[in-house]
């Protein structure tokens, strides 16, 4: 079963946080995205590591090319590597294309560390997809480090 669209907006409802939506064309990539969304836009990747069952949510600015060696070092790891459409859909119940922290709730067993680039502004805002990958949500980071800390995550803030 696919994380829905009503799952994350029923988080921000029970913690109160406000957004602003935005529909916009299915976005699979940050690349060529042929409109403008408002505020800095991020990018979310899931990487596993080589060794063990460490899985890594890894946020950062849409602009910016993740070196995976140089992640995999800050994160003394040996290597990582994206996980496949199944691992995907296993742990997050999203398609590649759509992963939003918004379908954490879905990590029931807590397998994933939640890195976020360091030089994203903590002052800003952040956007996210509620499940589905044609709509972005805009809300304040100070208001998705509330939906971390409701969901048991403590973020990794390291450059990516």
């Amino acid at each position: 079963m696919l994380a829905t669209e009503k799952e994350a907006y029923d988080l921000l409802a029970h913690l109160k946080i406000s957004y602003q939506r935005v529909d916009h064309p299915a976005i699979t990539s940050v690349k060529n995205v042929p409109f403008e969304l408002p505020g800095p836009q991020v990018k979310n990747l899931v990487l596993k590591a080589k060794k063990g069952k460490r899985v890594y949510l890894v946020i950062l600015p849409d602009e910016k090319q993740a070196n995976l060696a140089l992640l995999a070092e800050e994160l003394s790891e040996k290597r990582l590597s994206f996980l496949s459409e199944d691992e995907l859909q296993k742990l997050l119940h999203v398609p590649a294309g759509t992963v939003t922290p918004l379908a954490l709730p879905h990590d029931q067993d807590h397998q994933i560390t939640v890195v976020i680039d360091e030089s994203i502004d903590r002052e800003d805002t952040v956007g996210f997809h509620p499940n589905i990958n044609s709509t972005t949500l805009i809300m304040t980071f100070h208001d998705f480090e509330k939906i971390l800390d409701h969901l048991g995550y403590t973020p990794l803030f390291i450059k990516v």
